[in-house]
């Protein structure tokens, strides 16, 4: 059994339950959304001539997606063409408006309303709603049955919706650019949920001990010791936000676990003063012109970082205080080894979600997974308000997951239940 943590007040803190965690989704699944089309059934040896005037006069631009052309479902002699897209409220002769009485409408996610409209029957629409230039290409191939139909206003994000959306109106499918998007929240397994409950709990006590309302940690999974801790320092810096903070803490701790080291080149133009304009610097050159000439490493102008060998040294320690009013940031006793490139492979807990600053602050650290207990629906980047992990174009992306924390109530119960 955990045993409950006391605030500096002296008072014992509510149990501490959550609910299972939940992958953020990167997209919330698109709804169908129908938009109006001006279809015409054409002879199908006009069907060359006709596309390629349609593709100069009324190109798609907003629905590629829409096939521009099938073959009539009723007479395989004909084509039935979209000659353009029309407003909502476009009126049709029997005073139809859209799939379900509504222009534009959107339809359940299941498709439903797109397999009943598919079954419909197209409205006739007066060859006065269409542009003049589209008049007459109508009257010149020998256009019928000018009619008004719908189609999905948005290509479908997955083969599922496709299969359904296709039937309003054929819908050439194209994987979505940044991949399949995750659109349901995936629960995880009680082992993960183990660890996740470990750190979140401990960043919950962090902050109700500092009086604020946000703490970060950053642990290398599956590990329950932390790497570093910090709590919200807003009162002392507008952008020292938690997760900010803590990615300080643990570039303080890679620094002192593996120090920046000089080269000699670097300690002989100390010495003698010579800088980059003296003779400290061309004999600088002269090192790395004749390192390059025998095929070995040339000196950095800068120093360079550890190199990643485990030193024969006692576990480090580094921890900086301060009082309930100051951040406090802790750094974990650890071993020195093989130096990580920043943040790569760590989890980051947070008890609120971060906002756009702080995510992209995270992307740059290239955390592995990004886990918080609140939801910010006005400034949360992942989730709440944005989902910036869903930006593919980032040169890196993390996962993103939430776990809430249960009511008071809720948590007293399970936590009787744990000791039953």
């Amino acid at each position: 059994m955990e045993v409950d943590s006391i605030a500096d007040g002296g008072e014992l803190l509510p149990p501490i339950a959550f609910r299972t965690a939940v992958m953020v989704p990167s997209q919330t699944e698109l709804l169908l959304t129908t938009v109006p089309l001006a279809v015409a059934a054409f002879p199908a040896k006009a069907g060359n001539a006709l596309m390629r005037t349609l593709g100069n006069v009324e190109p798609l631009a907003d629905h590629k997606h829409l096939k521009r052309v099938r073959k009539a479902p009723d007479d395989g002699s004909l084509l039935e063409v979209i000659l353009c897209a029309l407003p909502s409220s476009a009126p049709a002769k029997d005073g139809s408006s859209g799939a379900d009485g509504t222009p534009g409408a959107a339809a359940g996610g299941d498709g439903a309303a797109a397999a009943d409209a598919a079954g419909d029957q197209p409205a006739e629409l007066p060859l006065q709603q269409l542009p003049a230039e589209l008049q007459a290409l109508y009257s010149q191939h020998g256009g019928v049955r000018l009619r008004l139909m719908h189609g999905a206003a948005v290509p479908p994000q997955t083969r599922a919706q496709w299969e359904v959306w296709t039937k309003l109106w054929p819908i050439t499918w194209r994987i979505p650019e940044n991949g399949t998007p995750v659109t349901e929240e995936t629960p995880v397994d009680e082992r993960t949920q183990r660890y996740f409950e470990h750190h979140m709990r401990r960043a919950i006590e962090m902050a109700a001990a500092s009086r604020l309302d946000n703490a970060a940690i950053i642990a290398q999974p599956p590990s329950l010791v932390s790497l570093a801790e910090a709590v919200d320092g807003t009162m002392l810096h507008p952008l020292r936000h938690a997760a900010m903070a803590v990615v300080a803490v643990a570039a303080d701790r890679d620094l002192a676990l593996w120090p920046p080291t000089t080269t000699v080149a670097q300690e002989a133009e100390g010495a003698e003063g010579g800088g980059l304009g003296g003779l400290g610097a061309a004999a600088q050159q002269q090192e790395e012109a004749a390192a390059a000439g025998e095929g070995g490493e040339v000196a950095s102008k800068r120093p360079r970082l550890g190199d990643g060998s485990a030193p024969t040294q006692q576990p480090v320690a580094v921890g900086m205080t301060s009082d309930a009013m100051e951040p406090a940031a802790v750094l974990t006793a650890v071993t020195a080894g093989t130096r990580p490139y920043m943040c790569t492979g760590y989890d980051i807990f947070l008890v609120r979600e971060p906002c756009i600053m702080c995510a992209m602050g995270l992307v740059h650290s290239r955390v592995q997974r990004v886990i918080y207990c609140q939801s910010d629906p006005q400034h949360g980047a992942l989730g709440g308000r944005q989902r910036l992990h869903a930006c593919k174009s980032l040169n890196h992306n993390y996962e993103v997951f939430r776990m809430e924390r249960l009511p008071a109530a809720a948590a007293g119960g399970a936590a009787t239940e744990q000791t039953s």
